[in-house]
């Protein structure tokens, strides 16, 4: 078990540095971002990627989470080449179809989201993007499968100096605005879409099988089913707020969401990247409960910890690398957090719904959801703008977790060590509070929430949360770490 934990931990070190550096064009780009573009272009730009990523869940197979059930328990190498091949096929065919639809509506899109036809030609430049998101999606998941984290980094890395280089260019250097971003992203997901699809079939060659295609879809279907539940209980709040407020309320809401992002690709990303093939390999061996337990209290102590790192400094960092328009940005962020936390705890306790097939499960979890969004959005949004926006956001993702967590136990109850977790959590936002009667001047502000973390961190070592041996293991993995981190 001891091996195990420790392969994890370097799996996760490195998918960690490749997804930071795959995701994080919107984190280095946002002290520019929030230098030349106003508020309300942030508002216009986050509006037109919603709909793009609507419209990819809408029309799009959904395959990536199907090839990991079939790729990883596949024994045949023949097999798992016709799996990746047939779902780079059937995802791009779909999301080809899609794009070609959304740039024939895109004039009376663009007056339903924006009330203004002049902002037909960027939907159409995004349909484009739109089409070449499985020629990446895919083969990075081909990747991650095969469990090749430095392939997985290089690539990543490779992406990352595309898209910075290409925002510099446009937005800083011939000072483009909204249109400098829709054309970086453009160019960047045509030169690594080409580059990975390329990579993916050079291993497997072209083996598209029908009775794949159709196994991918079926297996598919409710999970994109419950990806249009997820797009409305992430996105949604930013179409309700922009009726009762405006494109600026959006703009600073969605800077602050930005941050939850930035958690997700930090805290949860990386470990995803890792664990959705390798759990399905653990449920063969004996001890399988005991590392379920062991990795899900690791994984929580990492959510939560990072989650508190952000929120204690994130109102320093945005004074100290944004314009006064956004500062207010920071009220909402630890909201946003707390929500994603209890995502991420969500995709990680639906492994028995996973193994049994029984995604559907996954889909009515999102019907619920949005139901109870929907009551908390009309709700708490009008009264409270952004604030209510983020607390709807709580309250719908933890109704999609009480279904995942209550059917992913009715199928295979991994017994997770739901009260120490608990316990952290409670220490966790006894520290935030407190970070209320911290001093406003900026020097001793961060200060005095360094010291705070500081009383986390040796709180959190010494309650009874992990037993003896999990803290010489943790400090292992940690010492493993410094020798894989730069």
């Amino acid at each position: 078990m001891g091996s195990t934990t420790k392969s994890l931990a370097g799996h996760t070190s490195i998918y960690m540095l490749g997804e930071i550096l795959r995701k994080s064009v919107s984190l280095i780009m946002l002290p520019i971002y929030t230098r030349y573009l106003t508020p309300e272009d942030y508002g216009v730009i986050e509006l037109l990627t919603m709909l793009i990523d609507i419209s990819t869940i809408i029309f799009g197979a959904r395959a990536a989470r199907a090839v990991f059930r079939f790729y990883c328990t596949a024994t045949n190498p023949e097999d798992k080449n016709s799996i990746i091949s047939s779902a780079l096929f059937l995802s791009f065919l779909f999301n080809l179809i899609g794009a070609v639809t959304i740039a024939i509506l895109s004039r009376p899109l663009s007056m339903a989201i924006y009330a203004d036809y002049s902002y037909q030609h960027y939907i159409i430049v995004f349909t484009i993007v739109m089409a070449f998101m499985p020629l990446s999606e895919i083969p990075l998941t081909h990747i991650r499968a095969q469990q090749r984290p430095w392939v997985f980094f290089t690539f990543s890395l490779l992406k990352l100096l595309i898209q910075v280089s290409l925002n510099i260019y446009f937005v800083v250097i011939k000072q483009m605005h909204v249109e400098g971003v829709i054309y970086s992203a453009l160019i960047a997901s045509v030169i690594m879409g080409v580059l990975l699809s390329t990579y993916s079939l050079w291993m497997t060659g072209l083996r598209i099988s029908i009775a794949t295609c159709k196994m991918l879809f079926t297996f598919s279907l409710p999970i994109k089913l419950a990806a249009i539940g997820s797009f409305y209980l992430t996105f949604g709040d930013r179409y309700i707020l922009n009726i009762y407020t405006d494109l600026t309320q959006v703009g600073i809401y969605s800077l602050a969401y930005k941050f939850g992002f930035v958690f997700t690709i930090i805290a949860w990303d990386a470990f995803e990247n890792m664990w959705d093939a390798e759990k399905y390999a653990i449920h063969e061996k004996p001890d399988a409960k005991i590392i379920y337990q062991k990795v899900f209290l690791y994984m929580s102590s990492i959510l939560i910890s990072v989650g508190l790192f952000i929120s204690l400094f994130i109102k320093d960092l945005l004074i100290i690398m944004s314009d006064p328009a956004f500062h207010s940005a920071y009220k909402v962020v630890p909201i946003i957090i707390l929500a994603y936390i209890i995502q991420s705890w969500g995709r990680y306790c639906d492994l028995g719904i996973l193994l049994e097939r029984k995604t559907i499960h996954i889909a009515y979890a999102h019907v619920i959801a949005v139901v109870v969004i929907t009551a908390a959005y009309f709700t708490l949004i009008p009264a409270f703008g952004i604030y209510g926006a983020a607390w709807a956001t709580v309250i719908g993702f933890t109704a999609r977790f009480y279904w995942v967590n209550k059917k992913g136990k009715h199928y295979y109850d991994m017994e997770l060590p739901w009260g120490r977790v608990g316990m952290l959590g409670i220490l966790a936002s006894s520290i935030l509070l407190t970070a209320f009667f911290v001093p406003e001047e900026q020097a001793l502000s961060i200060f005095f929430r360094s010291v705070l973390f500081f009383i986390f961190l040796i709180t959190f070592f010494f309650l009874p949360i992990l037993d003896k041996n999990q803290k010489q293991e943790l400090l292992k993995i940690m010492l493993r770490h410094k020798h894989i981190l730069p």
